[in-house]
């Protein structure tokens, strides 16, 4: 079957799947046949796309805070606030087939598998990278180095580096089997803590690769003007990865103030960055990554993940969908009167519909 050109200036929404609570990531799978989703409710849910048959897998305690795929074995690594990693059977359910209990001393933030599948990593609070086996969840060895807690974790196309990125805005890159520290690349920008802050704010919040390897985006944002609700100006700093240096700085043309939780970039170089804003929208965005203003932006809910399908026509976006209340808002009725934040998992189509390419043609 031939693939539709891409076309990010006519992309439009092809499904949505509801969810009742919010979902903070969602991936397909390798082969493209499912799609793995976790968030507050504790709960992992599996959807197959053929019929939309359901999984839902139990066994964290707390929100589940990051996701990842094996790239060739029928497994899912799902992550949680309190350090904990299981894998999963995706395809058959059930229990889990092993569990790293102590991941992390607080919140995994980034889980990755290298594409050979040799290497699980985790990174999170405590600011230490973790390498494990993935077939069995033991341990390998550790990556120490960032300051800060450990945002986002990246492997280079050709599979011999990773990258990572922490909240003072410092992305380092390691080699990939000796597990030596390469260099830094400088993203400080994204990072703020003014005198009258009692905490920072920012981060290298996403990290991606161009297919090529020639380039890596790192998204948040920079500005903060308070660390209250964290209002700031959503950054993308693109660098070259050959030099190390910074190429140029983009931008959004709408009013978000929240970082860029995700990256992806398309077979045509085509750059795809997602933001997150407080009660209201926020902005899907697209870029060619020698122009600073955006190709292209559509209004969207917050959302913290972006996933691409094998086949480069459909991104998936689990996208905020406010439940009518927020804040402190709970005190004023009784808790279980609170209605919950919910998701509607987006599948964006990435070229003209149907109708309008017959039409052209």
């Amino acid at each position: 079957m031939i693939a539709p050109a891409l076309d990010v200036k006519k992309t439009w929404v092809s499904r949505e799947l509801k969810h009742n609570r919010q979902l903070f990531r969602a991936q397909f799978s390798p082969d493209g046949k499912f799609i793995a989703a976790g968030g507050q409710d504790k709960l992992v849910h599996a959807w197959e796309l053929e019929g939309e048959n359901k999984m839902t897998f139990d066994a964290h305690k707390t929100w589940v805070s990051s996701l990842t795929f094996h790239p060739k074995a029928k497994c899912l690594f799902t992550a949680d606030y309190l350090g904990v990693i299981h894998c999963w059977d995706y395809e058959s359910g059930g229990k889990p087939k092993w569990t790293i209990p102590n991941a992390d001393q607080d919140n995994v933030r980034a889980l990755v598998v290298t594409p050979d599948g040799k290497y699980l990593l985790s990174a999170g609070d405590d600011a230490i990278i973790k390498v494990w086996n993935p077939a069995n969840g033991k341990p390998l060895t550790q990556l120490a180095g960032h300051t800060e807690c450990i945002f986002s974790l990246a492997i280079s196309p050709d599979g011999k580096h990773l990258v990572s990125g922490d909240l003072l805005g410092c992305v380092r890159q390691w080699n990939l089997g000796n597990w030596k520290p390469v260099r830094e690349l400088n993203a400080k920008i994204l990072h703020t803590r003014l005198d009258n802050f009692i905490a920072d704010v920012g981060g290298a919040r996403s990290l991606a690769f161009s297919n090529d390897g020639k380039i890596l985006a790192v998204g948040g944002m920079k500005e903060a003007k308070s660390n209250a609700f964290c209002p700031g100006k959503p950054t993308v700093l693109i660098f070259d990865w050959a030099s190390g240096k910074q190429k140029i700085e983009l931008g959004i043309k709408g009013k978000s103030d929240g970082p860029f939780n995700a990256l992806r970039f398309l077979e045509d170089g085509t750059l795809i960055g997602h933001t997150e804003i407080l009660h209201t929208n926020s902005e899907l965005t697209f870029w060619k990554t020698d122009t600073p203003d955006p190709l292209h932006s559509i209004s969207n809910g917050s959302a913290y993940d972006l996933s691409l399908h094998p086949d480069g026509r459909q991104l998936l976006v689990p996208t905020y969908v406010s439940g009518g209340a927020s804040g402190n808002g709970a005190r004023e009725r009784h808790r279980e009167e609170y209605p919950p934040n919910k998701t509607s998992l987006k599948i964006f189509s990435l070229s003209a519909k149907p109708a309008e390419d017959k039409k052209a043609g």
